[in-house]
């Protein structure tokens, strides 16, 4: 993989102990041996071994793999961009192309080896994760995101039963959400935003997912009575309006996978609701949680909102519900309308028909109407009046002149209009009847 960056200016960065380094760390560096200063960007394998390193010595272009880190180096905080090159570095190395996972996606491999493994795993293997999965949008193709997120919410699904493992089935999680994100916000800046407010608000939220797939996620926890009796206790009871949606919705997903009791967990929901309005309930998290849970997030923004927006919230839905309701009787009384208006269209045409009136006199008529409706017309004459013998002889050739008479719907907009009355002026001649 090669480097096609610019070699960093390290001036007024921030110095970066080793001792603070781990596994997949992206760090730029200065060296000043042999009395030249030098940059480049190292990937670290460990605290004091490096995986790769660019510009390291003098050979230009050349990544030094493998090696310990040198005692006399200084090191600095890399930028997004040689962040981003060092990720996609360890990713190809490690996971790209590797015949140990051969039919999986480098980041569903990454995600299986290098996710935390129990609650006691070291926080250097959550901060490789989440740096690497934060910035997933940036590292792959845009093209490929929605069959990634595809992929994992089969794994998600697959892995639930036998073979859950609450550990990976979070990360898979975790990136489902990244993803989300990435989809629904075009502009960058606020897809990075998104994304740092659910890395930062993981805690709640794994917690969330947890509810929806129906297995305790970010937690200990053995039940998800615990679990909602746990959320109705410190920061988490100003969230309980997000909390309890999901709870409640997928009751009989929770029941079926864990040792939970139906009625222990509706007291538990019901004890919740109680201290949902007795505290206040905030809305930080109300828009990205429309985002990560879209099929929900309508019940949770509007009878759960924080205490202060209800009565606004309320006052918008009453209205919306009124115009809705204004709409529909006007379409309804349209629809009533159009029908007797077409019913009598048809009417005026089988009366002409069937008295006095010539082949050319009927095309006159068809020819004020639109295509659409010409056709219509035809097609119900064709059935009413399929005794008429001169009629059905002519049919095809009005079909052909309706077919090739394309007239703009405002004109069938005022025929329907008049369609009550006498619209046919020419004089009456001939007997379709007449044998």
């Amino acid at each position: 993989m090669d480097y096609n960056l610019s070699y960093p200016n390290v001036t007024y960065r921030k110095r970066i102990l080793p001792y603070s380094l781990h596994h997949g760390s992206v760090v730029a560096f200065r060296s000043r041996q042999y009395g030249e200063a030098r940059t480049g960007i190292i990937v670290m394998e460990s605290s004091d071994w490096m995986l790769a390193a660019v510009n390291l010595y003098e050979e230009e272009g050349r990544i030094w793999v493998s090696d310990e880190l040198p005692e006399e180096i200084e090191l600095y905080e890399a930028n997004e961009e040689e962040t981003l090159w060092g990720l996609a570095y360890y990713l190809d190395y490690y996971y790209t192309d590797n015949e140990e996972y051969k039919g999986l996606h480098p980041l569903i491999a990454f995600i299986n080896c290098e996710c935390p493994k129990d609650d006691n795993n070291s926080w250097q293997a959550v901060s490789l994760c989440q740096e690497m999965l934060t910035r997933v949008p940036a590292l792959i193709d845009k093209s490929e995101w929605a069959s990634l997120k595809n992929i994992l919410s089969q794994l998600v699904m697959q892995t639930s039963g036998l073979q859950y493992d609450r550990f990976r089935i979070e990360y898979y999680c975790f990136l489902i959400g990244v993803l989300m994100i990435a989809e629904h916000e075009q502009e960058i800046y606020n897809r990075k935003e998104k994304i740092q407010l659910l890395k930062k608000n993981w805690g709640q939220f794994s917690w969330m997912y947890g509810i929806g797939i129906g297995r305790v996620l970010g937690s200990g926890l053995h039940n998800f009575t615990a679990v909602i009796n746990q959320t109705a206790q410190n920061k988490r009871k100003h969230y309980l309006h997000l909390y309890l949606p999901l709870a409640e919705y997928f009751t009989e997903k929770i029941c079926k996978y864990n040792d939970d009791k139906r009625e222990k967990l509706q007291e538990a929901i019901r004890k919740a609701k109680i201290i949902e309005a007795r505290e206040k309930q905030e809305p930080d998290l109300d828009e990205l949680y429309g985002i990560l849970f879209p099929k929900h997030s309508l019940e949770a923004l509007s009878s759960n909102r924080p205490a202060s927006t209800i009565a606004e919230m309320r006052e918008k839905m009453a209205a919306q519900e009124q115009k809705i309701s204004s709409l529909e009787s006007r379409l309804t009384a349209s629809i009533s309308d159009f029908n007797r208006r077409y019913e009598a269209l048809l009417h005026n045409f089988e009366a002409l028909v069937k008295v006095s009136i010539t082949f050319d006199e009927i095309k006159k008529g068809l020819g004020e109407l639109s295509r659409t409706t010409a056709e219509g017309v035809l097609e119900k004459l064709s059935i009413t009046l399929a005794d008429n013998k001169r009629f059905m002889d002519e049919l095809p050739k009005l079909r052909e002149f309706v077919k090739l008479n394309e007239k703009p719907s405002e004109v069938h907009n005022h025929f329907e209009k008049e369609s009550g009355c006498q619209v046919f002026n020419g004089p009456v001649s001939g007997q379709f009847d007449k044998k």
